[in-house]
């Protein structure tokens, strides 16, 4: 097959062919994860989508499985680097839920707006079918998840661990399943005749996370 007909076969455009190689492999690969699922892209129709051939592919990555690490690895840095500037200013003062919801919503939500949209989607595909990935992305966040801990912990210190970490868990997948299927989050909304803009749904998701880290307001 000729790499003008898997270009086809992949349905998605070529990645930009300025791009170095393996930019355009994670590039590739980022998009049609999105549009299609992790499990059911192949490094076939990734290599046509990048305009790369296997041998690249192998050079680059090894496996699909360090593909897919590469495409978390690709955008997770720049939200925890944002991450990290509302976790300081949080550790700086007294923490807050609404705080603590701003810092796990607000880089997710800048992200996207940077065109990190299809990350977004892959991030909240791996948590929602808890894919064998989802370990690649838990240790990316490991070291923040610490910082969350601390905080929410001095917020709430008569809370138990589990209950410290159901929280953050709940804020953090909630997080990536509204901002990763918007579309799914706007149909089902619809259904009750309810239309929210894209700031409207971010307005809403911060509230909602912040009650989640805030806990029953009788306790």
């Amino acid at each position: 097959m000729t790499a003008g007909r898997e270009a086809e076969d992949s349905g998605a455009p070529r990645a930009n062919p300025a791009l170095p190689t393996d930019r355009r492999l994670v590039a590739a690969a980022e998009r049609l994860f999105a549009e299609r699922g992790i499990d059911a892209v192949s490094l076939r129709a990734v290599m046509a989508a990048a305009g790369a051939n296997v041998a690249s592919v192998h050079y680059h990555f090894g496996s699909k499985d360090a593909l897919i690490q590469a495409v978390i690895r690709a955008r997770g840095g720049e939200i925890s680097v944002r991450r990290a500037e509302l976790l300081d200013a949080a550790e700086a003062g007294d923490p807050s839920a609404r705080a603590l919801a701003e810092a796990f919503v607000r880089p997710v939500a800048e992200a996207m707006t940077a065109g990190g949209g299809d990350w977004v989607t892959v991030v909240a595909d791996v948590i929602a079918i808890n894919h064998g990935a989802l370990r690649q992305v838990t240790e990316e966040f490991a070291g923040q998840a610490r910082r969350f801990t601390a905080l929410l912990t001095r917020l709430h210190p008569e809370l138990p661990p589990r209950t410290v970490r159901f929280r953050l868990t709940q804020a953090m997948t909630i997080t990536f399943q509204t901002l990763g299927d918007r579309d799914r989050l706007r149909d089902i909304l619809a259904l009750s005749g309810t239309r929210l803009t894209a700031d409207e749904v971010l307005a809403e998701l911060l509230d909602t996370v912040t009650a989640i880290l805030a806990g029953p307001p009788d306790r």
